[in-house]
């Protein structure tokens, strides 16, 4: 029989943390879950609707859950799954013999499915319109071709661009929102926003162009265009939300006539990771990416920018700059971020550039 928590004493800082600190994926197979591998740090359970395990940092995330406790680490994750309260979670976990209560397990039942909340529509799109060209540096005709389609849109109350992605009915599964004002760094999904539907452009080719946000996919079409391309619908174009390759599967899925992926990810080579190292996520992705989708029988290949990200090329070509004078700038960079953490150049430096 369950304890009350108010059977539980007041545990030290020590004890929650040796609590919070137990292997979230031993919990989750204990729970019944099966695991599998979904992007570079996550962990999907299957038929969980939306629960992610991170094991580096011992944390998870329920994508579809609007539960107070949907994410954290091994205490909230006890409290998601059976409900109780810290102490009783606590008090559990800190037992050696850690075995889950039979006679309270619940059963696996798929959440009631919720659609993406979108926010309210402005009168009219011209400061998301102005912020995409005039800031963005994006063709005009892409803008509007996607705001057309309700792909892009303005939101009514703060101005911010809202990007949307649909199922394969026209439902929209997927938002992300990120605000007009040059200076601020705001962008959230919204409530609901499932990452496993893309931000996509159909197109009629047999490649798809894969990129890591809206924007990127945008600029990465524009730049096309700037450099001979002129129709920027001939080949797929899709955003998958961050680095994990969901929406990348489910659009093959839809698309079985794709036999070829370009991953055109960030180029993160001022990134670092917690221990000071240099980490180039964006290109680490793409590596792990191309490897797997090879061996899955798809052709593969690695469009990098030169500098951070697609859109950051584009405004700095708007400026008048070269290909030459953007590897150039990238270059300075690089040694100015060497000197700051006091290493030099050399060998060393040739082989953490990208």
């Amino acid at each position: 029989m369950r304890q009350s928590a108010a059977n539980y004493r007041r545990f030290t800082e020590e004890e929650i943390k040796r609590a919070n600190g137990v292997d979230l994926l031993m919990l989750a197979k204990k729970y019944g879950y099966e695991t599998e591998k979904r992007g570079k740090n996550a962990v999907h359970l299957k038929n969980s609707g939306g629960l992610y395990i991170f094991p580096n940092e011992n944390c998870f995330y329920h994508h579809t859950s609007d539960e107070k406790h949907k994410e954290g680490g091994a205490i909230s994750f006890v409290m998601h799954q059976e409900g109780m309260p810290f102490g009783e979670a606590v008090g559990k976990l800190l037992n050696e013999d850690y075995v889950v209560y039979q006679a309270e397990q619940k059963a696996y039942a798929p959440e009631p499915h919720r659609l993406v909340t979108l926010p309210d529509k402005a009168q009219n799109f011209k400061r998301v319109y102005w912020y995409l060209v005039s800031v963005r540096g994006i063709d005009s005709q892409i803008v509007s071709a996607l705001m057309n389609e309700k792909k892009v849109y303005q939101e009514a109350e703060f101005g911010n661009a809202v990007f949307v992605g649909y199922d394969r009915d026209g439902t929209a599964r997927y938002c992300s929102m990120r605000s007009t004002y040059p200076n601020s760094k705001f962008k959230r999904d919204a409530d609901n926003s499932d990452k496993s539907y893309p931000f996509f452009v159909e197109g009629k080719s047999d490649l798809a162009i894969i990129t890591e946000a809206p924007i990127d996919l945008m600029s990465h079409a524009t730049l096309t265009k700037m450099f001979g391309n002129t129709d920027w619908r001939q080949d797929h174009r899709l955003s998958v939300g961050c680095l994990s390759m969901a929406a990348l599967d489910r659009y093959l899925e839809w698309h079985p006539e794709i036999k070829k992926l370009v991953f055109a990810l960030d180029n993160d080579y001022l990134a670092r990771n917690q221990k000071g190292e240099l980490a180039n996520w964006g290109q680490l992705a793409a590596e792990r990416a191309i490897k797997a989708y090879s061996e899955k029988g798809y052709k593969c290949a690695l469009h990098t920018p030169r500098l951070n990200d697609f859109n950051t090329d584009l405004t700095e070509i708007r400026k008048g700059k070269t290909p030459t004078d953007l590897d150039r700038q990238r270059e300075n960079e690089i040694t100015m971020d060497f000197e700051k953490y006091g290493l030099q150049g050399g060998d060393e430096k040739e082989d953490l550039e990208l």
